[in-house]
């Protein structure tokens, strides 16, 4: 393989997973929100606003992380997590990456947030009670939204709706903290490809940091790999705020169960690998 190509295997392999961190919206729906924004029936003060806002999201999501550039040539799909487990500050990169997108999506509600808000009741229940925020919306005149019907999911409508039902009834205050709800949700709780890669990149870690201390110790019996297999896992644990031991069980054993058989040092049976950490999590949790 070649420089050129080699360099293009390197990129292809970066922006198929660091830049997909962010969430994406179709190529349809992007050209369908874009002829809304610069139709001439639709030339507004705000849309032209909203239009500034929608290219600046498409240029941060178009834009490669600056980890890109400490990346190795060679680097694949399977190794992007170790490699940027081994980057200074990398998970904060990534974190300060997807902050960036956040404040354009805020910046383009605070335009919603100056709208006055409606003195009718019945058109503000009419709007809250619709079955969708596309629905309100269409019994509000405007039908040009339903093209991103589809895209939606229950859970973002429903945010959505509560957001702008509080806000064309003046509650802006209850307004923009459903909307940050929202900003949560879209961009890090539901956005797959970005919660995926920090897991990863902890789990990477966490191999590094337990190899490392279990060699200084030199612990390569089977009871040091006990130890060392507890204490990937509950420093695992350590990373992320979990409802309840349990939980932190359901979501993490496959990391624990990946990391056993990489050590060759496998449970006897999942479901005995998932009894031991959750009462290892029940342990640490009365601590």
């Amino acid at each position: 393989m070649d420089d050129t190509s080699s360099s293009s295997n390197h990129n292809k392999v970066t922006d198929e997973s660091l830049y997909k961190i962010f969430s994406e919206m179709p190529a349809e729906q992007k050209e369908q929100l874009l002829a809304i924004l610069t139709s001439k029936e639709n030339s507004t003060v705000d849309n032209q606003y909203l239009l500034k806002k929608f290219v600046t999201l498409e240029s941060l999501s178009s834009t490669g992380s600056v980890l890109k550039e400490h990346l190795p040539e060679d680097i694949t799909e399977e190794t992007l997590a170790k490699a940027l487990a081994q980057i200074d500050n990398s998970q904060q990169t990534l974190a300060d990456e997807q902050t960036l997108l956040i404040n354009v999506f805020t910046e383009m509600f605070e335009q919603f947030s100056n709208t006055a808000p409606c003195d009718d009741i019945n058109v503000i229940r009419e709007f809250a009670n619709a079955s969708s925020i596309f629905e309100a919306f269409k019994q509000a005149g405007t039908s040009e939204l339903s093209n991103f019907e589809d895209i939606i999911s229950q859970d973002t409508d429903e945010l959505l709706h509560a957001a702008m039902s509080c806000q064309i009834a003046g509650l802006t205050k209850n307004s923009q903290y459903l909307f940050k709800l929202f900003i949560q949700q879209q961009f890090i709780d539901q956005n797959e490809s970005y919660q995926s890669l920090q897991t990863d990149i902890n789990i990477e870690k966490g191999i590094i940091k337990t190899a490392q201390s279990h060699s200084e110790k030199g612990q390569n019996t089977r009871h040091g790999k006990n130890r060392q297999r507890k204490e990937f896992a509950l420093n695992l644990y350590a990373t992320k705020p979990y409802k309840n031991p349990k939980q932190a069980a359901e979501r993490l054993f496959p990391s624990i169960n990946d990391f056993s058989n990489k050590m060759n040092h496998p449970f006897t049976s999942e479901y005995q690998g998932f009894q031991t950490v959750y009462r290892w999590f029940l342990a640490a949790n009365k601590q």
